[in-house]
């Protein structure tokens, strides 16, 4: 069962405060930072969130685990990876993680690594139907092999925890006794809109980069035509 936060009644607490729960929360990344309005607006995002988490925590159940996708290290080595990739969300994990909430690594490095290259190389495109089907398969392999180890991961909240699960995709699959709660403030509507109002021009900012970029390459060889790490 899922709840959409901000957009229906609050929850009753008799009702889920002994089952095990999941707030969902989207990681939106700071896509923009030179333009002012966008990071106004991200900024806005955050702030709703904790907002929003707070009051579900006295109705709900509070926050005993915290999940970032993509992250499988230490509390210290992701935090100093979002202060880096993500600053606007970094003073909403850290105050969470610096309560009475844990943070648990949700994904294997071994696994998650495996999966970035196949994405990679499947992004390439392919001539042989053989090759295809090889990365394909093993595509397929290694995103179920993630989703059995997250959703182990998430199987171990005790009756009545509540796991904070901050996610950069909407694909994942829980325990069928898992309450989940979407939540979704305003603020990301008004996100969405901007994007949408502002599609054409970053299209055109999108494309200008990769031209200067592909300018500023153009002296450079790579003989297998594959991507390769910098």
């Amino acid at each position: 069962m899922s709840e959409d936060l901000g957009k229906i009644q609050k929850p009753s607490a008799g009702e889920v405060i002994l089952k095990r729960k999941i707030y969902l929360v989207q990681n939106i990344q700071n896509y923009f930072p030179e333009n002012n309005e966008f990071v106004s607006l991200l900024k806005d995002y955050w702030v709703s969130i904790s907002d929003q988490l707070e009051k579900l925590e006295k109705t709900a159940g509070t926050i005993t685990n915290i999940y970032i996708e993509g992250m499988w290290q230490s509390l210290k080595e992701t935090k100093k990876v979002i202060k880096e990739s993500n600053p606007m969300s970094y003073d909403f994990i850290s105050g969470i993680s610096e309560g009475s909430s844990e943070y648990k690594p949700i994904e294997n490095e071994q696994i998650y690594k495996t999966l970035i290259d196949w994405t990679r190389i499947a992004q390439i495109g392919f001539i042989s139907e053989d090759v295809k089907k090889i990365v394909e398969d093993n595509y397929s392999k290694i995103i179920e092999s993630r989703q059995k180890h997250i959703e182990g991961e998430v199987n171990k909240l005790q009756t009545g925890e509540a796991g904070l699960f901050i996610i950069s995709s909407g694909n994942h699959k829980f325990p069928e006794d898992i309450e989940l709660f979407n939540i979704i403030p305003p603020e990301l509507d008004k996100i969405n809109r901007w994007l949408q109002e502002n599609q054409e021009s970053i299209s055109s900012e999108n494309q200008e980069k990769t031209e200067n970029h592909e300018d500023n390459e153009g002296g450079s060889e790579n003989k297998s035509g594959l991507w390769t790490p910098q």
